[in-house]
């Protein structure tokens, strides 16, 4: 008679073999519809495997499996020996423990009519409201995408428990929390979690100023709302309407020796205050936008220079340069002006002055392009040309 390890290791020698025969296919030859049905059939048999995975972990679980490799629960367990995240295990734990008693979930998911990613939603649901939701919760399952079950279980737990949902949003604020953090690359970390209503504002107000992304955008997800949460930030430190911290308008301050801004060599990296090093380029493209004031000094730290009363062009050059440009100044660029920093031709460190005709419109890539990346607009004619660092300046 064969043991239920042998009939395992047999299925798994097996699934090894089918996965090999996959892997050895060529796709090249294979029309994109039948490509779609392949990853169709694809996921249901993914669905399986990891409804099997589940009613393992149940019994491992109930069993306490975990114990005797030292660690102090099965979801532990599960985060370090199957390689998940933290929050992923606890839903991977929470579903095997749910899972003997939906039975309804389990054919749904064995059948292909729904994805993992439902029943760990319903698995959560039924946990907090009882399993009489698991029927409601299922067809909707198998019409939307999780994140849909998710909203119908909110629905479904205010229906259920008004009061129960009133006192899980007073703990959301509870717990609401945001760090602020310096990274070992100089970088700034942040993390956090908001409440509901906090974090619906904080997505309006970045898709705001974010605006719908350009055709040929290649930014991320992650990328756009870092660049929309700066942009933000920026408008709220030139609009002077913030309250004085310590006696003063808050406002970005860099320290920077006069050698360095020079580029002599050997001189002291610029200092962005609360922060710490940063590069020289980088401080004069702060200088450049009127994204902070300088505070410049000699050898031996004495202040040269508190820096210049206006920094940043006017709503009235913003308009003119929106009229004369449109868009960022980059050759092929299509960032609509709003949403880029006037570049100083002549350098504001070096005494530039703000003047529409001697600025230009960059899109933060381009204009971190300008100085960090070394490249510089050339002026020819009425246009601004792009030249690589590597390419020698003009005569005359």
């Amino acid at each position: 008679m064969v043991s239920f390890e042998q009939m395992f290791v047999q299925a798994m020698r097996l699934l090894a073999k089918a996965l090999e025969l996959l892997s050895a296919q060529g796709l090249d030859g294979i029309a994109p519809v039948g490509l779609g049905d392949d990853i169709k059939r694809l996921s249901g048999v993914i669905g399986r495997l990891e409804l099997e995975r589940a009613r393992r972990l149940e019994a491992f679980d109930r069993e306490r499996g975990f114990g005797p490799s030292g660690h102090t629960s099965s979801t532990s367990w599960v985060r370090n020996e199957c390689k998940m995240s933290g929050f992923a295990a606890d839903r991977q734990v929470r579903l095997a423990r749910q899972l003997p008693d939906l039975d309804s979930t389990q054919k749904a998911l064995a059948g292909g009519e729904i994805g993992i990613e439902h029943a760990l939603e319903i698995a959560r649901a039924t946990q907090d409201m009882g399993l009489a939701v698991e029927g409601e919760l299922l067809s909707v399952a198998k019409e939307k995408d999780p994140a849909e079950v998710r909203l119908a279980a909110r629905d479904l737990r205010h229906r259920v428990d008004a009061e129960g949902m009133a006192r899980e949003a007073a703990e959301q604020y509870r717990k609401r929390r945001l760090k602020i953090f310096s990274l070992p690359d100089g970088m700034v970390g942040m993390d956090g979690a908001l409440p509901p209503a906090d974090g619906a504002a904080l997505k309006l107000v970045i898709e705001s100023v974010s605006g719908i992304p350009p055709k040929g955008d290649q930014r991320t997800p992650e990328q756009r709302n870092a660049d929309g949460l700066a942009e933000v930030m920026r408008r709220q430190l030139e609009s002077g309407a913030l309250p004085s911290v310590g006696g003063r308008k808050p406002q970005l301050m860099v320290v920077v020796n006069a050698e360095t801004l020079a580029g002599a060599a050997g001189a002291p990296a610029a200092r962005l205050e609360g922060v710490g090093p940063i590069s020289t380029e980088t401080a004069k493209r702060l200088l450049c936008c009127g994204s902070a004031s300088v505070l410049t000094t000699d050898k031996k730290g004495v202040i040269l220079d508190l820096g210049r009363s206006r920094r940043t062009a006017s709503p009235g050059q913003r308009k003119a340069l929106a009229s004369r440009y449109g868009y960022c100044c980059w050759p092929g660029c299509n960032w609509e002006v709003r949403f880029c920093e006037p570049h100083h031709l002549d350098e504001w460190w070096l005494g530039g002055g703000t003047s529409v005709g001697r600025m230009g419109p960059l899109c933060g890539k381009h204009h971190v392009l300008v100085h960090e990346g070394g490249w510089r607009l050339d002026e020819r004619g009425q246009d601004l040309v792009p030249v690589p660092p590597w390419e020698e300046p003009r005569a005359g």
